[in-house]
């Protein structure tokens, strides 16, 4: 059995409306032949704006009732759902609210921000659903901090070790140990630090004096369980960092979309 998800909540009950909804506009729009033609000023036009207000002004309404816990209004998940199917709606209402006519101007820009918004609402989404179980997956949901905390206690761990050691030992710990500052770049894009060389590790062991070999196999279990766990954190701010860098584009476009649609329906009634 298939399960349910936020696009297909319900049977694709937000789909279905929104196909039915968009079909019934679509025969509106083309019954229609009002004089002067097509456009936003006419009776049909009015009323399709209207429509696409109100599912912008929904739209908006999502982000402040997923925040609402106590909320009785639907589901969060019915909710997403509707703010999914009736957004990419909204791409095709305003075309038949504006007759298909564009230009340089408010009203263009108010609907390319809005294709904007929609747009990456989507990717946001998408990619959150896809890779969110991912960052607590890593590392069994401990914090940052808690992680950088353990790889310091390793790195603590192996110098107490290497103490008064050997010089090919202090080699062995000086090639496979390693200092973990990651960058804001390294966090962004997919990257593995480095595995240790079983086969180099080996030939320092063969170096190395028998009494020191036991500390030696421990030391090197502990720089690999380092390397392990610096690069589930990396990965896991990779994926945040990633959804923080989609809601600087989300959200700026979406305070952007209501300004100029507070424009555009000034501009409309003050001075058509």
């Amino acid at each position: 059995m298939r399960q349910e998800t936020f696009i297909s909540y319900k049977g694709y009950r937000w789909l279905l409306f929104t196909i039915g909804a968009l079909i019934v506009c679509a025969v509106v729009y083309i019954v229609n032949s009002p004089v002067g033609g097509r456009n936003g000023g006419t009776v049909v036009g009015y009323s399709f704006g209207t429509l696409a207000t109100m599912g912008i002004i929904w739209l908006m309404a999502y982000g402040i009732r997923k925040r609402s816990y106590r909320s009785s209004l639907g589901t969060v998940e019915g909710w997403l759902a509707a703010h999914i199917w009736i957004g990419i709606g909204l791409l095709f209402l305003v075309p038949l609210h504006s007759g298909f006519s564009f230009g340089c101007n408010v009203h263009t820009l108010a609907y390319l921000l809005m294709i904007l918004t929609i747009v990456s609402g989507i990717w946001g989404v998408l990619y959150y659903a896809t890779l969110s179980d991912k960052i607590s997956s890593h590392r069994g949901g401990r914090k940052e901090a808690i992680v950088l905390e353990q790889i310091s206690s390793l790195s603590a761990e192996i110098d107490q070790i290497a103490k008064g050691k050997s010089d090919v030992f202090m080699r062995l710990v000086e090639e496979f140990n390693f200092s973990f500052k990651p960058r804001f770049f390294q966090l962004l894009r997919r990257s593995r630090l480095t595995s240790l060389d079983q086969k180099r590790a080996g030939e320092f062991l063969v170096n190395l004096p028998e009494a020191e070999k036991d500390d030696a196999m421990r030391a090197i279990g502990l720089m690999d369980q380092k390397i392990d766990i610096a690069q589930a954190l990396v990965e896991d701010s990779r994926i945040k960092n990633l959804l923080r860098v989609w809601l600087f584009i989300h959200v700026p476009a979406s305070i952007a979309l209501c300004v100029a649609l507070a424009i555009h329906i000034f501009s409309v009634f003050f001075f058509w």
